[in-house]
């Protein structure tokens, strides 16, 4: 099959235009040419990829499916569902991509950075869903996995600001700045927890210098001078 260039869909050797977004048909043509399940599941994932970066979400999920459907191992399921949440993450669909991470968990976990995403990005959309408590518990999960990611750090503070548990929050923010000051959304949540709740400033005198450091660290990574 051939893509057009306005990416509407493929043509076939016989000349028939079938959309991109008739999962239905691209899997029928690609099981007549072909019986080996890893060339389809790869036909596939790919497909699936060009839909999400083309903005068709729910096709790119429909191609998820169709993977998931085909894979046997759990971790290669657990890896197809963690795909079909960022999705519909990057489609701002939070509620859609919970419930594919969720159900990841009925598959036996392994300490892997597909179960670290999955347990940080579950986190993530249950931030959004005002869901704290949940929320921290998962981005502990993700932790327990890599503790030198950054991601779930972050997260993790989200969780335990929403939750009214400041000073622990900004620690998390903390540590999330110093092990990826490139991502400087950190810092942006460290300031804002400080200019709601400066008093934590007072009642842990410590995160003022930590505070320092995470500017000092971002800065680097800018090539920006030190504050004098």
């Amino acid at each position: 099959m051939e893509i057009t260039e306005d990416f509407d869909g493929f043509i076939t050797s016989e000349g028939q235009l079938i959309s991109i977004e008739n999962v239905d048909e691209i899997l029928s043509i690609l099981s007549r040419r072909t019986e080996n399940a890893n060339d389809i599941i790869g036909a596939l994932w790919g497909f699936a990829e060009m839909c999400a970066d083309a903005g068709r979400p729910a096709a790119a999920y429909r191609y998820f499916e169709k993977v998931l459907a085909l894979v046997d191992t759990p971790n290669a399921k657990a890896e197809c569902l963690l795909a079909m949440g960022q999705a519909m993450e990057r489609a701002r669909d939070y509620k859609a991509a919970l419930e594919a991470y969720s159900r990841a968990f009925e598959l036996p976990q392994e300490p892997n950075p597909a179960w670290y995403f999955l347990h940080n990005n579950l986190g993530y959309c249950l931030n959004f869903e005002s869901r704290y408590a949940e929320a921290e518990a998962h981005c502990r999960a993700a932790i327990e996995v890599d503790p030198d990611r950054h991601n779930a750090h972050k997260n993790l503070g989200i969780a335990l600001q929403g939750q009214g548990r400041y000073s622990e929050a900004a620690r998390s923010f903390i540590t999330a700045v110093m092990a990826c000051p490139e991502d400087g959304r950190s810092l942006e949540h460290l300031e804002n927890l400080v200019a709601a709740h400066g008093e934590i400033l007072e009642q842990e005198p410590g995160l003022q210098a930590l505070r320092w450091k995470c500017h000092e660290a971002v800065q680097k990574t800018r090539g920006e001078d030190q504050p004098q």
